[in-house]
């Protein structure tokens, strides 16, 4: 039998969900299988830097927007038409797409119309529950019963995180009953693709680090607040994407714009302090490092909020509140949950659900 071609295609909205795919990606070809990467164009330098020799295709779907006053749950409602739309168009798409590439296997990660009714699709996410906040919580079920409504679409659904009751997503992946054929893959990052190299020194010294993501405004607004926080003190900036309006003039900040995997490593487990978003794949990556981070909610993601607050003193995180951040000055060298239990290796869960991948396809 002829290798497998398998079509990966990742949410738009920031970089995290095509970096999660990369380990993914890396994993399939291990095994024979032909992968083409169908993101949007400002993802495709990436992919293409991290898995060379890959086929990469050029997927674009609208860009969400924040908003600089409404909490940004209220902002995504708002722009419900949009999201609606964007997974006609994706479907129909992929259908092209499908005639011109004949893939044996479909992947989206949270792309909810990247399926096709004749070829075997995975759904991939960490939130089988869609968090609300505190006052709205009684629309989760409604939610819920939605999103399941979309994933009955996809013949198996994947979620990065472990199955039992240590793992980093809490309930917005468990406690829940599954309606579809859901399979528990592990976290996955990018850094665990070369378990066998090691640390070496940062290129940028030592000195606190920022992983700079997510949209505008809270982007340029966190890092002018971390460097409020932090006057006099080295600061490493990692972002996937170019800073607006840097402070060239501050000699205490260094900006890695765009950096690759071995630079990432370095800087992350050469840093004396961590600052982050609780993105999910922020928080999967840094766990494979063994880098725990103060983490930073965006203010009115209730994902982020949910995710901060879930692990705020596990697995060396702590969570400070945006409108708390001149604080992370006196977290500087602090460690947090000494008392978490051991989270267990990722790598053979990975294995598994590939294995449940290729041989369901089969069926």
């Amino acid at each position: 039998m002829s290798s497998p071609t398998i079509i990966i295609s990742p949410l738009n909205w920031g970089f995290g969900h095509a970096g999660r795919m990369i380990p993914l990606a890396a994993e399939l070809q291990s095994r024979g299988c032909t992968v083409v990467f169908a993101a949007d164009r400002q993802l495709l330098p990436m992919v293409g830097q991290e898995l060379p020799g890959t086929r990469l295709v050029e997927l674009n779907s609208p860009r969400i927007r924040y908003s600089r006053l409404l909490p940004q749950y209220i902002s995504i409602f708002l722009q419900l038409p949009v999201i609606i739309w964007s997974a006609v168009r994706e479907h129909n798409s992929l259908g092209t797409l499908a005639r011109q590439i004949r893939p044996s296997v479909i992947i989206s990660d949270n792309r909810f119309g990247f399926f096709h009714r004749d070829i075997f699709s995975v759904y991939i996410t960490h939130q089988l529950r869609v968090p609300f906040p505190r006052g709205l919580r009684f629309m989760e079920p409604l939610a819920a019963w939605l999103h399941s409504r979309i994933m009955k679409k996809f013949d198996l659904c994947l979620v990065p995180d472990y199955p039992g009751p240590v793992n980093l997503s809490g309930r917005l992946s468990h406690d829940i009953r599954h309606t579809c054929n859901v399979h528990y893959m592990g976290p996955l990052s990018r850094f665990s693709i070369d378990r066998q190299k090691g640390n070496s020194t940062s290129p940028a010294g030592p000195g606190c680090c920022l992983i700079l993501s997510g949209p505008e405004p809270q982007r340029s607004l966190l890092l002018r607040k971390v460097k409020q926080a932090l006057p006099g003190r080295r600061l490493i900036v990692l972002s996937a994407e170019p800073v607006s309006e840097p402070d060239d003039k501050d000699v205490n900040v260094t900006y890695f714009i765009g950096a690759d995997r071995d630079t990432m490593r370095n800087i992350l487990t050469g840093s004396t302090m961590v600052i982050a978003r609780s993105g999910y794949t922020s928080v999967m990556e840094l766990l494979s490092l063994g880098r725990g981070a103060v983490l930073v909610p965006t203010p009115g993601q209730t994902e982020q909020e949910y995710i901060g607050s879930h692990l705020n003193g596990r697995y060396g995180f702590i969570t400070v509140s945006q409108e708390d951040i001149s604080m992370i000055g006196s977290l500087h060298g602090r460690t947090a949950g000494n008392g978490s239990p051991p989270l267990p290796e990722s790598y053979p869960l990975l294995k598994e659900a590939v294995n449940t991948l290729l041989e369901q396809h089969e069926e």
